[in-house]
């Protein structure tokens, strides 16, 4: 299977379509879509990720999302230099988009089985893609695939980077349920594997979003056919620490201000939505937040010392932070002026979706 030539210019309104064959003469069985902007040293640990992987019918789709297209350039050179034959396109995107967009614009025309998003600045055990693959088609039904994850601190400093910590990520089955995610983005992109149907049975990514797309995507795909967790840690989910250099900076750790706005966003814009079985989901989204950041504190030894006050709180602030934006649902504004109503709102809302 003969390596595809990298440097492909691509205009800032069509769409890139891709047809690589693998060396059966068919479409290859997963699609990988990697974007980048001016990362190369983490670019080029990300791709060397990808050829470790002891499954190898992929190719790699990598996005230059408006940087400079030498480094990325070289970085794919001395790939395909390794393993002249692997799968590898660079699509070099003339202006910066979003995320969303730039996955959107590797995606078009994708007719592999499974894509799946492996950021920049993240890595794979060589297992991963066997795995997720080998789940995938034991599960049929099922949309995606997450495996466990890794959280590896690192440091970036002058074209460096070391690892610092390690961390067991927590991720089970409840939290890739519907239900499970509506609160918060669970898992990071690099854990999943998702059925290429979805992007024409739930649509692409929503490429508004400058950030959180992959949990709006994902809240999307889990009700076409629900994840398969698979219980063995083989996504790597790498972010920096505070002295590293600013460059080298992922979109959570760098972006936290951001990610928060959009989030509201989101709850705001769900708030607007009709209810399905009695529930909204703007404010299930928020409800649902709150037990998750509850159990967070509480698997972190951190207890509420006053009863539900803390409960109560942490009411009244994300529902100020959502009037900031837009008034929503009555009694969501009525929690700012009584957490302790707020509490109970939420403690009976939970009970319905428990069936409790």
């Amino acid at each position: 299977m003969a390596c595809k030539r990298s440097g492909v210019q691509f205009p800032s309104a069509p769409p890139f379509v891709f047809g690589a064959l693998n060396y059966h003469g068919s479409m290859p069985a997963v699609t990988i879509v990697m974007r980048t902007f001016e990362r190369p040293v983490m670019l080029a640990r990300a791709v060397a990720s990808v050829q470790n992987q002891s499954f190898t019918d992929w190719q790699l789709v990598v996005v230059n999302n408006g940087g400079d297209p030498k480094p990325v350039d070289a970085v794919v050179k001395v790939a395909q230099q390794a393993q002249p034959a692997c799968s590898i396109r660079v699509i070099h995107l003339n202006d910066r988009f979003g995320m969303e967009e730039a996955s959107n614009r590797a995606l078009a025309g994708c007719d592999s089985e499974f894509f799946v998003i492996h950021d920049d600045d993240d890595s794979w055990r060589e297992g991963f893609l066997a795995t997720a693959v080998e789940a995938a088609r034991a599960n049929a039904s099922a949309a995606a695939v997450v495996t466990g994850v890794t959280k590896i601190q690192e440091t970036y400093r002058g074209g460096k980077v070391w690892p610092v910590a390690y961390e067991n990520f927590y991720l089970d089955e409840g939290r890739l349920t519907y239900r499970g995610m509506i609160g918060n983005n669970t898992f990071p992109p690099i854990a999943a594997l998702f059925r290429t149907r979805l992007l024409s049975e739930v649509g692409m990514f929503d490429a508004t979003l400058p950030v959180l797309g992959d949990w709006e995507f994902n809240l999307r795909a889990v009700n076409a056919g629900g994840f398969v967790f698979v219980n063995e840690r083989l996504a790597n989910y790498h972010t920096r620490t505070p002295d590293s250099d600013r460059s080298s900076g992922n979109s959570i750790t760098m972006g936290e201000d951001l990610h928060r706005d959009v989030k509201l966003r989101l709850q705001n814009r769900w708030l607007e939505e009709s209810a399905v079985n009695g529930v909204n989901k703007g404010a299930l989204s928020i409800s649902a937040q709150l037990v998750l950041d509850l159990d967070d504190l509480r698997r972190q030894g951190i207890t509420s010392t006053g009863g539900s006050s803390h409960d109560g709180d942490y009411i009244a602030h994300r529902t100020a932070e959502i009037i900031a934006l837009r008034k929503p649902l009555r009694r969501l504004a009525r929690a700012v002026r009584h957490p302790a109503h707020g509490v109970r709102a939420v403690k009976r809302m939970m009970r319905r979706i428990l069936g409790k």
